[in-house]
């Protein structure tokens, strides 16, 4: 296993046995990591193909490797928002052959950001016309999972969004408290809460790792002052958190909201306050 990195964070880091540690150069940007991906890490590949894992994803369920995935040379979860044939895919948990690796640095084209979707998308019909074969959408399915539920059954997965799911009780409260106030306006911020609360009602040991995000939250929500409150963003967080059940963080965001517009956003109140009181009449809630 690799584990590339720039030269200071190699010399920080004790690597376990069998990770091989591959000193790159910083990179200072998701661009950057974009273009190392497409350009770059030929040099570093030993074998027929290679395992791209980011941060957050991993291998779920090792029983599920099939020899056909070998066959292609790239494979990711299938994207439900991309049309076919180019929703395959995810490049944050993904198979990529050397063939693949070695024509993206041969081939003249401007590096484009992001890396998965300039393979995918903007020069899928290129690397076609050259005999690269990408997996269909079915096997794509049994290799991972990026959109819509986890399944089990999955060879890998890939999405912050998932480690509600897969974490035990420990590791997911030593994530949690690693959050920023950034961690707002990420893609995956929606589905965390909602599986972070759903994961939590069926578990009592994940409980703490769900009060501490509900503190994170309450927190985070004051760095929303004035127009930083008023972005797209910021109203896609103040629906997730009433939608979720973050009631007094949802009126704290929404109170921050009109201190930067004037409006009082009257249906967002009143769904607020629909929703809070059904859950006290329900006593649905954590």
């Amino acid at each position: 296993m690799l584990f590339c990195a720039d030269h200071d964070t190699l010399k920080s880091l004790q690597l376990p046995e069998g990770v091989r540690g591959v000193e790159i150069e910083p990179l200072r940007s998701i661009e950057a990591y974009s273009e190392f991906m497409l350009k770059s890490l030929g040099p570093h590949i030993r074998t027929s193909h290679v395992l791209v894992i980011q941060w957050d994803g991993f291998v779920l369920n090792p029983d599920a490797w099939c020899a056909d995935f070998l066959t292609y040379d790239y494979i990711g979860a299938p994207w439900r928002h991309v049309p076919e044939p180019y929703s395959v895919g995810n490049g944050g948990f993904s198979l990529r052959s050397r063939r693949l690796i070695d024509m993206l640095a041969e081939l003249d084209f401007a590096p484009s950001h992001p890396e998965d979707l300039a393979i995918c998308r903007t020069y899928r019909d290129a690397l076609e016309r050259r005999g690269i074969r990408f997996a269909p959408v079915s096997l794509a399915n049994r290799f991972a999972v990026e959109d819509g539920l986890l399944q089990a059954d999955a060879f890998g997965f890939h999405g912050a969004q998932h480690l509600p799911r897969v974490l035990g009780a420990e590791e997911l409260l030593a994530f949690v408290r690693t959050l920023a106030p950034r961690a707002l306006s990420s893609h995956f911020f929606g589905e965390f809460l909602r599986n972070i609360r759903d994961a939590a009602s069926r578990d009592a040991a994940l409980r703490p790792a769900y009060k501490a995000f509900s503190e994170f939250l309450a927190t985070a929500v004051e760095s929303l002052q004035g127009g930083a409150a008023l972005t797209p963003q910021s109203l896609g967080v103040c629906k997730a958190l009433i939608r979720y059940g973050q009631y007094d963080t949802a009126a704290r965001l929404l109170h921050l909201r009109r201190l930067a517009n004037g409006s009082r956003e009257r249906k967002l109140w009143l769904r607020l306050k629909l929703k809070s009181a059904l859950a006290r009449f329900t006593g649905n809630g954590l």
